[in-house]
């Protein structure tokens, strides 16, 4: 299977027209503002520490709203990155964005410098909840921005959160189902934290805001990236990067954050399939790919004794499945036999 790398650089709230209830770029990175200058460098120096054998390696814009930059400021940034993908050293190069800030003169100048993806930051698809958020467009221009970055060629991502103010689960379902239906071949799911010095901390403080607890955060997310991977959408991220500012509490006030937040949410899939699979009294052995090890055993629970003791890994099982097998024989249990099963009728 062919590596995929993101050489990624960010622009921290540049172009950005609104301050959003809950961001705080800075304190959720813990990064700081790339230049034009740097950029040739730092892209020469991870290259240098790429294996270029089945590799694809492209450059990503964060952080920001790339296409509210002006023109020359996108072509700044843009410029740098031109050589190493005439050289084929870089693939592409990818950048997030704001839904009402695309349009077809934008869209040509990033056709024009090579831009292979844009990630919208969709947030919500319920405009109440965008309301509430403080982001300042709407569901339709997600609608509308979609549309045209397909129609230019683009491959098209949507970044998502869960637990925003007045969101609820079923708001949360309705913006997954508006994902696949508007042709979103990727997919960011974060769960809402609270950060220093963001509006979100005041009403946190003031006890108008709750973030979802990690066990439902969990499970909501587990929700959606079942529907999504059995949906053919990959989901790239699950949860907030570890920043350090995350991590040692210094930026971070309140929600479910953990390091390794989508092992979490991958161990509650695969509890749950496990729990399929074992529901018949008769089963002696449930057979596991060793590549997913990790997400079966990595967080001790009440099931974990039992896993041990009838689970085995098996190279030619396929990944992301488990194998049980009783007196009748075996049984395959997948992700999609599992979202069959268990997610609301909503997401079927």
């Amino acid at each position: 299977m062919r590596k995929h790398y993101t050489i990624p650089f960010f622009i921290l709230h540049e172009g950005c027209p609104h301050k959003c209830i809950f961001c705080d770029q800075k304190g959720i990175t813990g990064e700081e503002n790339v230049t034009p200058k740097e950029i040739e460098s730092k892209i020469n120096k991870y290259l240098s520490t790429i294996s270029k054998e089945d590799s694809y390696i492209e450059v990503g814009f964060f952080g920001g709203t790339f296409t509210a930059l002006s023109t020359r400021e996108q072509k700044e940034f843009l410029e740098p990155v031109q050589s190493f993908i005439k050289e084929g050293r870089i693939k592409g190069i990818r950048l997030s964005t704001r839904p009402d800030a695309i349009d077809e003169a934008r869209l040509n100048v990033l056709k024009e410098k090579g831009v292979t993806c844009i990630e919208l930051g969709v947030q919500s698809m319920s405009d109440e909840v965008l309301v509430a958020s403080g982001r300042g467009h709407t569901a339709r221009d997600t609608v509308q921005s979609s549309k045209m970055i397909l129609e230019n060629g683009f491959k098209l991502g949507h970044q998502i959160m869960l637990g925003l103010p007045k969101s609820t689960k079923e708001d949360e379902y309705y913006t997954a189902k508006k994902a696949k239906e508007l042709g979103a071949e990727e997919v960011r799911i974060y769960p809402v934290l609270v950060m220093k010095n963001t509006d979100l901390a005041k009403l946190w403080k003031d006890k108008e805001y709750k973030p979802l607890e990690e066990s439902e955060a969990i499970k909501r997310s587990a929700d959606l990236m079942l529907y999504f991977e059995t949906n053919g959408i990959k989901v790239i991220r699950c949860g907030l990067h570890p920043s350090d500012g995350l991590i040692d509490g210094s930026e971070y006030l309140a929600g479910p954050f953990h390091q390794s937040f989508r092992q979490k949410v991958e161990n509650y899939i695969f509890d749950l399939m496990f729990d399929e699979a074992v529901k018949y009294k008769d089963v002696k052995k449930v057979w596991f790919n060793p590549h997913d090890e990790p997400y079966i055993f990595g967080f001790k629970n009440k099931k974990t004794s039992l896993k041990k003791k009838i689970m085995t890994g098996d190279k030619t099982i396929k990944a992301g499945s488990l194998v049980a097998e009783s007196k009748e024989g075996k049984r395959v249990i997948d992700k999609k036999i599992l979202a069959e099963e268990i997610l609301p009728g909503v997401l079927k």
